[in-house]
This record gives C-alpha cells, structure tokens and sequence, in this order.
C-alpha cells in the first residue's frame, strides 16, 4: 500500500468532466494536478470548485506533467481516439466517457495503443458499479432472457450529440450503455446481432435515433434492446432491465430516476434507495462513486476492479451499436465471432 496521492487531470470540464472532478476531489488519496477545456472559462470555474489545479486549454499539458499519473477524457466522442492514443503514449492511466468513440477504427486504435503501452484503462460505464445493477447479475447470473430499453425524448437538431461526427446520434452516443449493461448482466459473449430502426425523426441528420435489436449469446441466451430519442417512458422510466431465469425474475425499472428492484421467485423482494445503504446518495445509486474508486485504488494501488469496463468493453459495446446500424442497412443478422470468452 502507497501512502502518496494519485496525480489526476481531467480533459474536458463538461457535465460528466465536472461530475468526476467533484467526486475526485473528495478522495484524501487525490490531487487534481489540471484541468483541461477548450473553453478556459469552463476550466476556471470547475478549479474555482475543486481546485487548485493548473488550468489549460491544451491537453498537451497534461500528459506531459510528471505530476499527472491518470487522466479522465470527458471530452465530445471525436476527441476521445486522438486523446487517448496521445495519453496511452505519454505513459498515462486513461479513464475515457462513454463511448469509447462511434468509429471502430477509432475504437481498435485506442485499444491498440493501451495495449501496446501497458497502461491501464476504463470505460465510462457505471452501471456496472450500481448497487441495483449488481444485484440483478446476483439474483440471475446466467439469465434466459435480458429486456433492456434506454429512451429519451427526441434530441434537439442542433445537439452535439447528434453530429453525425462528434456524437453519433441516440443509438452510438448514448446506446452504448444500455448494450454494456445486456452484456455484464450476462455470463456469455454475444454471438450475433439483428435489428430493426431507422432514422424516425430527424430528418436533417445523416443519424439512426432508434432500434430495436436480437442479440443472441454464445450459451443459447438472448436479449431484446430497444434504444432511441423516441418519447419518454410512461412508466419504466429511462433505462429499466429485466431478466428471467425460469423460477427467478427480476426487474430494474427507473434507473435514471428513482431506481426500484423487484424480484419474483423464492425470496421475493422489492428494493429501493431506502434499502440499499449509500443509495440515498444518486452518484453512489449510478455507481459514480464505485467507479472512481476503483479507477483511484487501481492506478495508485494496482487493485483492479472485477467490475470495471475495461478498453475492450468499450470496443464491443460500440460495435453493438455499429453492428445493430449495419443490420438495419441490409437487414441481414451481423454474425460477431467474439466467442465466449469475455474480454480480460
């Protein structure tokens, strides 16, 4: 055990930048060393919060500071390949946002230069840190079947987030949580991916805001996945899970919101905050906390999470999502030869 602090940089000082920097900043076992915006305005009022910290326009200055052990790259997707390709070069830990990036040339560059580098790496996906998601996995860790939804109210036309280049639309920018999440609640690798959807409602946009997908595993299990900007949910909120495994069943509804659990079976049971120790805290509920935590103890101690998305994570939940788009495009099932095993 180290008794030093780990030397931390965030690159971009946005929503998610600001939301690790705050829970960062908490840890006695960090020093936020820079923070990185393009906007210097964004930077200046995130170190006015969380500071002191060197504060730069360039990313460059982060990962030539020895001082800076670990940086989180909270940038629009774009960014993300040449970031952390740089940040991988320099030697540094990496934590990226979700997505990885929506290009899958994007994607295996990344994961080329981590593992070239030998640095470690995760993926923004939280959900595999909520107390509500782990427990799913723990009531059914091998389901038959996995329902999943991520919706939203329709994007605006001019959101970031669905510029065909810096975000993708719905089903890449954000999709890539829900089929991260099918894949940790189940205990085989998927093997191929079918899907229906389209363009609905976005008409100026080169985008797909909406599918609705098969996803069969490599032990005879499957999911069905319905992602998009489509309306939002009357009654299972945002993102909401179920699994069935013959006698058990479980459902996790309103995650984004006011997360519930409730499970059918031998021992039933209906779990909310209130139940759940740390849950009254919504970071600690979406596994914000967990997250950072295990980025802290892994790059200053070398303990690594079992739950963390790890680089190869963030690879194949991306091409979940380019792969769903393809079965769109020539309605053909998209055979993924990933096997079973899953990524180390």
């Amino acid at each position: 055990m180290t008794d030093r602090r780990l030397g931390a940089a965030i690159i971009g000082c946005g929503n998610m930048g600001r939301t690790h920097a705050r829970l960062l900043a908490s840890f006695e076992d960090v020093a936020l060393r820079v923070l990185v915006d393009a906007n210097p305005e964004a930077a200046e009022a995130l170190n006015a919060e969380v500071g002191p910290a060197l504060v730069s326009t360039d990313y460059e200055r982060a990962l030539q500071d020895d001082a800076v052990d670990v940086v989180l790259i909270c940038t629009h997707h774009h960014l993300h390949a040449p970031m952390c390709v740089a940040a991988a070069e320099a030697g540094k830990d990496i934590f990226c946002e979700k997505p990885l990036a929506i290009r899958m040339d994007d994607c295996e560059a990344i994961a080329n230069a981590v593992n070239a580098a030998g640095v470690k790496f995760v993926t923004g996906f939280q959900a595999r840190f909520s107390p509500f998601v782990v427990r799913l996995k723990e009531v059914a860790p091998s389901p038959w079947l996995t329902i999943a939804q991520l919706f939203d109210p329709r994007w605006g036309e001019q959101s970031w987030a669905n510029d065909p280049v810096e975000g993708g639309g719905n089903v890449l920018s954000q999709g890539c949580h829900c089929f991260d999440a099918v894949r940790f609640l189940n205990a085989a690798e998927v093997d191929s991916i079918y899907a229906a959807g389209g363009n609905y409602h976005h008409p100026t946009l080169p985008i797909t805001d909406a599918v609705a997908c098969t996803l069969k595993f490599a032990d005879g299990a499957v999911a069905n996945v319905a992602i998009g900007d489509v309306g939002k949910p009357a009654l299972m909120g945002k993102a909401a899970y179920q699994i069935f495994a013959g006698d058990t069943t479980a459902c996790l509804y309103n995650y984004y919101w006011e997360p519930e659990i409730r499970i059918w079976g031998a021992a039933p049971e209906r779990l909310t905050a209130v139940e759940l120790p740390g849950c009254e805290n919504s970071d600690f509920a979406h596994g914000y906390v967990q997250q950072m935590r295990a980025l802290v103890d892994w790059s200053l101690r070398g303990i690594e999470a079992e739950n963390a998305a790890t680089v190869e994570d963030g690879v194949r939940a991306t091409a979940l999502g380019v792969r769903a788009i393809d079965a769109i495009r020539t309605g053909e099932v998209q055979e993924l030869n990933w096997g079973q095993a899953r990524p180390e």
